[in-house]
């Protein structure tokens, strides 16, 4: 179908100027006005804004999914909030046994145990994420389903905490010990697992994102995105970043070539899988971010944080991964892991450039390495902002280091790749969200934070767009709407070049326009 596109205030992207104009899209490529003998369809935009859809180059979309299965307490703001969510999810469904809730703040739970779960239900194990998904706050149920009330394991990585009387508090953290727990938990089946990503995808265009990087893909999930892919089902350009664990990389990685054989194989547009995850280190919150000073209060055994990977383990890993043609994709989020990501990278000198995901604490020495190495430092910019989940970071590495938390402005100006996801579902996956806190470095209608390390609009729409792309090695996309770019769009409910800083936070999308179904009128 050739579609005209009428009256469109379009920025193309990049440092191209927004100009009222006409567009023509021809088999789903971006061509000048007129450029068609014939036009099929002609949509009037009404003088709206049209700018590049968006890309999430960090997030979780079928993890997102799963969650939405299960009772949302994600706005809970006090116990009884979070009590009352559960008793309702409860009644709702009498036959579901395990209920399994996402994602609590943090900071709201500090001192809770199992027990005040154990008040909301007792005959039903309680299993809550934590809004960083690095914790697990579970009742005493859960916890026995797992056998943890009566023997705990050696875990490589994480902690299971204890209270007074040496057992289970209810607290576990990172992925060793959350596991305990989360193995116990029926799976779902594959009808359940597709519907699940399919609210994922329609959540996400919604928003405004028609490519992702799934940045976490364990075995038994990319089956889910080829079925998807096989019933034309799967809407959004996805890039599978297969998880490498420290224990069994060796074996994963025969998982890794199968599955990349059998997408090879379907050919799938909207599915490819070129990345591997490591995770480098851990969170700020659970005292397991690798950091170069100690942390002011948490383990006394990990004063430093828990690095996931022997250096040398690591490098053989990453270097293995390399010589398959895999892109490295690091977790790294305290000054330590992300200066162990950068030596990775430079002992490797990929042929894929590197991604670092999350870049929470950067040191001075390390800022312009990234520049150096060709490595794209992605952001989760909504976290830029002085809300709970920074605060609750406080008491474990102090004020001081918290005020020099995610520093876009010093790898910008740096001329680092900057580009930006969502690590949704740890965090909202609607970029304009992430777009306003970038620029605002604050809250809606708050008071700014490290106001100094602010993007500019043009570099904040930029890293949700063309930065995403640079991260992903894309050889034939840009992520703009430049001639012969897929017509990959989206419609807003202002300029964001022609409103102040704070009214960003008002922005909407109208409307998208992806992988070649056209937008035929705009939602205003």
């Amino acid at each position: 179908m050739n579609i005209r596109y009428q009256n469109a205030l379009l920025w193309r992207g990049g440092d191209h100027p927004v100009k009222l104009q006409d567009f023509d899209v021809l088999d789903g490529l971006v061509a000048e006005a007129g450029a068609a003998s014939n036009t099929d369809l002609i949509v009037d935009l009404k003088h709206k804004f049209v700018m590049p859809a968006f890309r999430d180059g960090h997030c979780h979309p079928l993890f997102a999914g799963r969650e939405h299965v299960g009772p949302d307490v994600t706005q809970a703001k006090t116990l009884a909030e979070i009590g009352s969510i559960i008793r309702d999810y409860a009644q709702a469904h009498p036959s579901v046994f395990w209920i399994d809730g996402a994602a609590y703040d943090r900071s709201i739970a500090v001192e809770f145990t199992r027990h005040e779960l154990d008040a909301i239900f007792s005959d039903r194990p309680i299993v809550l994420h934590g809004a960083d998904h690095h914790t697990l706050w579970v009742n005493t149920l859960a916890l026995e389903q797992a056998g943890l009330m009566d023997s705990l394991p050696e875990l490589n990585v994480g902690s299971i905490d204890l209270a007074d009387d040496g057992k289970p508090n209810g607290m576990l953290r990172e992925w060793d010990a959350m596991q305990l727990v989360l193995n116990k938990i029926p799976p779902l089946t594959m009808d359940q697992e597709l519907d699940a990503l399919d609210w994922a995808q329609s959540y996400l265009i919604d928003s405004g994102v028609v490519e992702v990087q799934d940045a976490w893909i364990d075995p038994g999930m990319t089956e889910i995105y080829l079925e998807s892919a096989r019933r034309g089902r799967l809407k959004i350009r996805t890039n599978l970043a297969f998880r490498a664990d420290p224990i069994s990389w060796r074996q994963d990685f025969e998982y890794f070539a199968s599955m990349r054989s059998l997408i090879d194989e379907l050919n799938h547009p909207m599915l490819r899988a070129n990345a591997i995850k490591f995770f480098i280190d851990g969170v700020l919150g659970s005292s397991t971010a690798s950091v170069l000073e100690p942390y002011v209060a948490g383990p006394k055994v990990h004063t430093h944080g828990e690095p996931v990977w022997d250096p040398e383990e690591l490098l053989t890993a990453t270097r293995h991964a390399d010589e398959l043609g895999y892109q490295l994709h690091l977790h790294a989020i305290g000054d330590a892991g992300v200066r162990a990501a950068l030596d990775a990278i430079e002992a490797v000198s990929p042929k894929v450039p590197g991604v670092i995901a999350h870049t929470e604490l950067v040191s001075d020495e390390d800022i312009p390495r990234f520049r150096q190495l060709n490595v794209t430092a992605n952001f989760e910019p909504l976290w830029a902002r002085e809300d709970g989940q920074l605060l609750s970071c406080v008491p474990q590495v102090g004020r001081e280091r918290i005020d020099k938390m995610y520093r876009m402005r010093d790898l910008a100006d740096s001329r680092a790749i900057v580009a930006f996801g969502s690590d949704w579902p740890v965090s909202s996956p609607v970029p304009l969200e992430g777009i306003a806190t970038a620029v605002n470095r604050s809250l809606p209608g708050g008071v700014s934070w490290t106001k100094h390390q602010a993007l500019t609009t043009r570099e904040a729409l930029v890293a949700y767009t063309s930065g995403v792309c640079r991260q992903l090695a894309e050889s034939r996309r840009t992520g703009t709407l430049e001639i012969g770019q897929p017509a990959e769009f989206v419609v807003l409910s202002a300029n964001p070049f022609e409103i102040s800083e704070p009214e960003l936070f008002g922005l909407s999308v109208l409307g998208t326009n992806l992988n070649r179904v056209p937008l035929l009128e705009v939602n205003d």
